[in-house]
């Protein structure tokens, strides 16, 4: 799941965060295993569904962005920052 480009900025953050589908009401629970400038790489439920574009909240690291869901392994979620 990661590339070669995205390794050297990387940072074990291991937190945990919500992720909410953009203008809708609720959350699903993450765990948050890596971070870069670009985004984050996530694990979620195997039975939660998430859309393309969601909305993520990690209070720990003062993330509070708008996301696209850029690759899927399993529950492994690599999401990039929108601008």
């Amino acid at each position: 799941m990661m590339n070669a480009g995205r390794d050297l900025f990387l940072q074990d953050a291991f937190k945990v965060g919500l992720i909410s589908p953009l203008g809708h009401q609720g959350s699903i629970g993450c765990l948050v295993w890596d971070t870069s400038p670009d985004g984050v790489d996530v694990e979620i439920d195997p039975c939660a569904v998430v859309p393309d574009t969601v909305h993520l909240s990690i209070a720990s690291l003062a993330i509070d962005r708008a996301c696209a869901v850029v690759e899927r392994e399993g529950c492994r979620l690599h999401l990039a920052y929108m601008r």
